[in-house]
């Protein structure tokens, strides 16, 4: 597989959900996790961050995305300060929504789904507290810390000390911080080496984590190493999701020239992938159907 033909400024854009009920929708993606409303209609909602557009539901599924289905494990907006993720935690808390928190050592999570099955995290990356990856012999991967400390990468985060971050003031920011942005995207998978093929060798990112001992495949870009990732733990239980079902209806990934456009464009082309060209955006659909609009970069 190639080692990457996408620049690192390459990002990750809006990324569309469908979902029962956008007003139940709401409830968690604006009165919880604080994002604003762009805009809304009968059929969509549009929901963002300093004025950048991060999250848009699309009305008209019929049923919630089934646990263990093939489709949107979930949609990570990360944050860049510990404090915006302890207030994130602390609205989660307040909110009554069942979540959870997990240490991954390069970074720290915050999980919970919309009323659809939409999965969330909400990230806030530790790279510095990361020293190195080891893998055995028999394929098992090791997080080794900077204080050469080894982790599972699945450790429980301590919740009430990052909420300590917050001080004594009580005060809860009610809005996500302004520079939050999609970090990554993250797919329950069937052959996760068949779309690694599809994301590294045709779309242009670098591979990262290829374990089926763990678990997980991902890629990105130098800058971001994770930014695509799939994973097969539901294995043998993983079912396909039913006939309008909520879950992923698309995501973005916004290149940084009009040239990697066209570059994408050709790989798809000369590999026989179906793909759309709308306007200056070019729609296509990876080896398990999960769709991706790829754009370039404004500003």
């Amino acid at each position: 597989m190639g080692e990457g033909l996408l620049s690192q400024a390459t990002r990750l854009g809006p990324v569309h959900l469908r979902v029962t009920d956008i007003p139940a929708a709401l409830t968690v993606w604006r009165d919880t996790l604080g994002l604003g409303l762009v805009g809304e209609d009968t059929a969509t909602a549009e929901l963002g961050a300093g004025g950048r557009t991060l999250i848009v539901l699309h009305a008209g599924a019929n049923v919630p995305l089934p646990q263990k289905s093939r489709d949107l494990f979930h949609v990570a907006i990360h944050v860049t300060t510990r404090r915006d993720l302890a207030h994130a935690a602390a609205r989660l808390k307040a909110s009554g929504l069942r979540y959870s928190a997990q240490d991954h050592l390069v970074s720290e999570s915050l999980y919970v789904s919309d009323p659809s099955g939409n999965g969330i995290e909400i990230c806030f990356d530790t790279p510095q507290r990361f020293l190195r990856r080891e893998v055995s012999a028999d394929g098992r991967v090791a997080l080794i810390a900077a204080d050469g400390s080894a982790h599972s990468g699945l450790e429980p985060l301590d919740v009430p000390g990052l909420l300590r971050d917050l001080g004594n003031s009580g005060h809860v920011e009610q809005r996500m911080a302004e520079d939050a942005f999609i970090g990554h995207i993250h797919m329950r998978a069937r052959a996760p080496e068949t779309l690694m093929e599809f994301y590294v060798g045709l779309v242009g990112f670098r591979p990262h984590i290829q374990s089926r001992t763990f678990g997980m495949f991902d890629c990105g870009t130098e800058r971001r190493v994770h930014m695509v990732a799939f994973n097969i733990w539901a294995r043998d239980e993983l079912r396909e999701p039913p006939p309008g079902a909520a879950g992923l209806d698309h995501f973005t990934v916004e290149l940084a020239s009009a040239e990697e456009l066209a570059a994408v464009e050709r790989r798809l082309g000369a590999a026989n992938v179906p793909s759309k060209k709308i306007g200056g955006a070019i729609e296509t659909a990876d080896p398990e159907g999960n769709r991706l609009r790829l754009v370039v970069q404004e500003g």
